[in-house]
């Protein structure tokens, strides 16, 4: 233990130990600072803030006051034109409308025009078709007897391969 006891007491062991309760301190002393620096911010921030706000609303009631005479300026300077603008506006639209509904008249007459003459040659070609299927129905009747003629010979030709035809199948049934 001797050796301990003069561990502790040598002037080394002395200036470290020293050494570290001065960092110690130093550290605590900087802790303190750091709270009581913190602590008067917190309050001088609320104080700011407060200042700030009051500022602020002086500034915002200012604006008011002067925007309320402005306002009135601008409606002055501005109602007499729009109402100018407006009944030009209103006019030229009118003038529109008017040609608009013109054209549509006159489009719709042509049209009409146009259907009158469409039903006038309906009923032209439609004439003319009767009168055509009326000239063509007596040539239809001409050509008829030759038809008929030429299926008699066509059934004279096929009545007798039918019967061959028949003969063979006879044959067959019975093989």
């Amino acid at each position: 233990m001797a050796l301990l006891e003069n561990i502790q007491n040598s002037s080394v062991t002395r200036a470290y130990r020293q050494g570290w309760l001065a960092w110690l301190g130093a550290h605590k002393a900087a802790f303190e600072l750091a709270q009581d620096g913190v602590g008067k911010l917190i309050n001088s921030r609320e104080q700011l803030v407060e200042e700030l706000v009051e500022k602020g609303e002086a500034v915002e009631v200012k604006a008011q006051e002067l925007a309320q005479g402005n306002i009135e300026k601008v409606r002055s300077f501005v109602e007499p034109r729009f109402t100018d603008i407006s009944e030009k506006v209103s006019a030229a639209s009118n003038k529109v409308f008017k040609r608009a509904t013109a054209e549509m008249t006159e489009e719709s007459s042509s049209v009409a025009d146009l259907s009158n003459e469409i039903a006038k040659l309906a009923k032209t070609v439609s004439a003319l078709s009767r009168k055509v299927n009326a000239a063509a129905k007596p040539v239809a009747k001409k050509a008829a007897p030759k038809a008929t003629a030429a299926k008699k010979t066509v059934a004279k030709i096929a009545a007798p391969k039918t019967a061959a035809a028949e003969s063979d199948a006879d044959v067959k049934s019975a093989a």
